[in-house]
């Protein structure tokens, strides 16, 4: 059986990472508790210059692995990733220079092992656990339909918590959306092989242009990179049940983030239910290669198109902004509903307002002169009308 590297061991492999990459790679460990208990995570940032120290001006992309404790497999991928980034390894048939062209607008943070007390936890003989220290599965303790339990609900499998966001985990994992504002979010699982977008909750995919986009991508990747073997569509809807309370519907729905998606990068349908190890994770070596190798593969091709595609959302909005008119109550409403629930910033309508008065002032004396215009041209006019018989009467 191959053996996965224990927390500790990663932890220190992505730290000696960190430490020889200065120039793009850069680590941080925030810490928390509630209640007497303690959890912490570690983030690394990516940027192909860290002199460039404005983040917002790029691109930003965040991912998430080992939410749930059993699935190693998932930060093993991380460490790879960050491997390939520092350009330590390489995916095969993908050379230096098109990574460089491909990373140097980006910014992206990796967190390695979101679970890490619940990492521990596996590692000390409890090999399906998925929950975190104090037994609260961290993607069922965020706050979009939390809650809610289905007919098939197992409180072993599914505890929500005591309250969205009860566990330090998920509170931090919050604080890292909210400050990093990504275009592109990630949660990274095993257990089968799937690309899924929102919703979690529901049995559906959002509506509008930006959903349609996303399901594009994902078929894309499971050409390129799963060789059609992967599920593609809203994780409530392909995987067979609901699941609520989860990180990527809300990331969708709350936070705004443009793109969520939940990657499932690996699943053993034979295993045994009760051999949680071999049903979440590779045991050999040639299928821990492969599934590194191909997820990074596919990591790359978002790296490589994401932008692009957003790019492409925001150029057809406005093309139909400017064959569309509409008057400035709609604009003002459709903008306090897209504003308002990104972070509160109201304010910002009261701006929007003065710059529309000005426009419709601008518009205002644009046609007065026009009329102006018009008005004295009628009365020249008339005036020649009036004189040119006269002149022409006069005998030559």
């Amino acid at each position: 059986m191959l053996n996965l590297a224990i927390s500790e061991a990663l932890g220190e492999e992505i730290r000696a990472l960190v430490s020889r990459h200065p120039d793009r790679l850069s680590m941080e460990t925030i810490k928390t508790q509630n209640k007497g208990y303690s959890a912490e995570i570690s983030v690394v940032t990516y940027s192909h210059s860290r002199r460039e120290i404005d983040n917002h001006s790029k691109f930003r992309i965040l991912l998430s692995f080992g939410q749930h404790g059993r699935e190693l497999i998932t930060s093993e991928l991380a460490l790879r990733l960050l491997s390939i980034l520092s350009e330590e390894q390489q995916i095969p048939n993908m050379g230096p220079l098109s990574l460089n062209n491909t990373l140097e607008k980006l910014v992206i943070k990796v967190v390695p092992m979101e679970n890490l007390n619940g990492r521990k936890l596996v590692e000390a003989g409890d090999l399906c656990e998925r929950r975190n220290g104090r037994g609260v599965d961290l993607n069922r303790n965020w706050s979009v339909d939390w809650g809610k339990k289905e007919k098939d609900y197992d409180p072993y499998e599914e505890n929500p918590g005591t309250a969205p966001f009860s566990e330090p985990e998920t509170q931090m994992m919050r604080k890292l959306s909210t400050s990093f504002d990504p275009h592109v979010w990630i949660n990274v699982h095993s257990g089968m092989e799937a690309l899924f977008m929102p919703y979690d909750h529901r049995n559906t995919t959002p509506d509008g242009l930006v959903s349609h986009v996303m399901k594009s991508l994902l078929e894309d990747l499971n050409d390129l990179h799963c060789q059609g073997r992967c599920l593609v569509g809203s994780g409530g809807g392909s995987v067979g049940y609901l699941a609520h309370g989860t990180a990527t519907d809300y990331m969708y729905e709350v936070a705004k983030v443009p793109m969520t998606f939940t990657f499932e990068i690996y699943g053993d349908t034979d295993a045994s239910s009760k051999d949680c190890f071999k049903m979440f994770n590779p045991t050999d070596i040639m299928t821990f290669n492969r599934v590194l190798n191909d997820w990074c593969g596919a990591f790359f091709t978002i790296f490589n198109t994401a932008k692009h595609r957003l790019d492409g959302i925001n150029s057809k909005a406005s093309d139909d902004k400017l064959g569309k008119w509409e008057s400035i109550d709609e604009y003002l409403e459709g903008y306090l509903m897209e504003r308002s629930s990104r972070y509160g910033k109201r304010t910002e309508v009261l701006e929007l307002g003065l710059q529309e008065i000005r426009t419709y002032f601008r518009l205002f004396l644009l046609s007065s002169v026009l009329l102006m215009f018009m008005f004295c041209s009628r009365i020249s006019k008339s005036k020649y009308t009036t004189i040119r018989p006269i002149v022409s009467a006069v005998s030559l």
